[in-house]
């Protein structure tokens, strides 16, 4: 044993054990009082990495939440909008049927009606060009797509794309076989058999005629006939065929013989039209006679094909549409891009057409045209206005399908999952980063009591030196 006053080893070594034990209780003090295991990068540098990450999905993904909560109080906006929409369209259409009726009411009447009219379109065009989600115009057109359409393509509406960081999407329609008509040939009916009259039962897709002839009926006459009652079958004669008036395998001609027999006595039969054979960017679609709809991960649409066209492309351009960010990460699989269809009066509707055959009007037109003086006002074209606002009705109430569908099985859905998600990694989170109390409080008293016993120690160590004064006084 050495007995020294220079250097105390002693005080030393226990000055180096307090110091460690003060630090560590500092540490549980800072620990204890912000709740927090990891307070800084020292604390554990692994831990807090991942923690900071675990953050960052955390707030993105609450971020991503209120998104979402966004862009359903929009499309609820929207919604409600387009119901008031679909109810004038209703009301318009009651006029229109009202108007039809010329054999009880006066001009007058008509001319009330058309007031009506004009004030229900005015309504719809306010609503239109008024509904707003803050700054973001809704019904006017601008939160829809711009697209563009090649020559063989009419009434495209683009509903959701994805256009892939790009400038613009172009799709590629292209009709493998050409959709067609219902037709039955008329070859036997050249001329009744001498003698007989013939009854013949035309039956299409508005209805069925019961047609007579003598038997002195020429070709001529028959067609005559048929085309007579072309308002009640939906069917028309042309050359030596009777067609259907609408394309695709939903409609049909039937032509049965009623009484006695024509020349060559054989019936004339039954044919059902055929849907057009068409692929978008080389995948099957979805057709109804001409009438086009896409539902895919890229693409939701539908348009018209025309009946000879073989291949054609459309698009949408200028970043347009509207942007919903519904997840945590810049990924496709984050986020979709909708269109929300303009429904002024000069967009409800179609395009005008003529019906094929001889004596086929002219149909269609846009909603615009019902208003006094245009071509299908309530005096001049009660029946082609009827054709417009089904149409129009069509189309406010796909695209309040379509809204509704987006809310409720897209939205709602990645709301509520990405909740569980906010939750799990919070709890993640929470496990790395938090502090467990029951533990910490342990060993904050434990480094409590070696921090008294330390100084108490070093006190001690201190005093021993005091004992070379009994060797010196000896």
């Amino acid at each position: 044993m050495g007995l020294r006053i220079n250097t105390n080893t002693n005080a030393v070594t226990a000055l180096r054990n307090l110091r460690l034990t003060d630090k560590s209780l500092a540490t549980s003090l800072q620990r204890l009082s912000t709740g927090l295991r990891i307070n800084d990068a020292s604390d554990d540098p692994a831990g807090l990495v991942i923690s900071e990450q675990f953050r960052a999905q955390i707030r993105s993904t609450e971020q991503a939440i209120e998104n979402t909560q966004f862009d359903s109080n929009l499309i609820g906006t929207a919604e409600a909008a387009l119901q008031e929409i679909s109810d004038l369209l209703i009301g318009i259409r009651e006029s229109a049927i009202f108007a039809k009726n010329t054999g009880g009411i006066s001009d007058e009447q008509v001319q009330a009606e058309q007031d009506a009219v004009d004030g229900a379109i005015a309504a719809i065009d306010r609503i239109a060009a008024t509904t707003r989600f803050g700054r973001r115009d809704l019904l006017n057109g601008s939160a829809g797509f711009v697209t563009s359409a090649a020559a063989g393509i009419t009434n495209l509406d683009i509903q959701t794309t994805f256009l892939g960081g790009t400038s613009q999407a172009l799709f590629t329609a292209q009709v493998l076989a050409n959709a067609s008509q219902a037709l039955v040939s008329l070859n036997t009916v050249s001329q009744p058999a001498a003698g007989a009259g013939v009854i013949i039962r035309v039956t299409g897709e508005l209805g069925s005629e019961d047609l007579t002839f003598q038997s002195s009926a020429t070709q001529t006459a028959i067609l005559n006939a048929i085309n007579a009652v072309r308002d009640f079958t939906g069917v028309y004669a042309s050359g030596t065929f009777a067609f259907s008036e609408e394309f695709g395998s939903d409609v049909a001609v039937q032509i049965d013989v009623i009484r006695g027999a024509p020349i060559g006595g054989t019936g004339f039969g039954r044919d059902e039209g055929v849907d057009a054979n068409v692929n978008v960017n080389g995948a099957q679609v979805q057709v109804d006679g001409l009438e086009v709809r896409v539902q895919s991960l890229f693409l939701k649409a539908s348009f018209t094909v025309s009946a000879s066209v073989y291949s054609s492309r459309f698009g949408v351009t200028d970043f347009s549409g509207l942007v919903f960010q519904l997840g945590s990460e810049p990924k496709a699989s984050d986020q979709i891009r909708i269109g929300i269809a303009g429904t002024d009066s000069s967009r409800l509707g179609f395009e005008e057409v003529t019906l094929p055959g001889p004596g086929g009007d002219d149909i269609g037109g846009f909603l615009s045209s019902l208003t006094a003086g245009g071509d299908n006002d309530l005096k001049t074209n009660a029946d082609n206005a009827i054709r417009i606002l089904d149409r129009a009705l069509d189309q406010v109430n796909g695209l309040r399908g379509y809204l509704g569908a987006l809310q409720a099985d897209t939205l709602e859905p990645n709301e509520r999952s990405l909740g569980v998600a906010v939750e799990n990694l919070t709890a993640t989170e929470s496990s790395i980063r938090d502090l467990d109390f029951a533990a910490e409080t342990s060993q904050f008293t434990r480094h409590q009591i070696l921090f008294n016993a330390g100084t108490a120690v070093l006190a001690s160590a201190n005093l021993i030196p005091q004992q070379v004064l009994s060797l010196l006084q000896g």
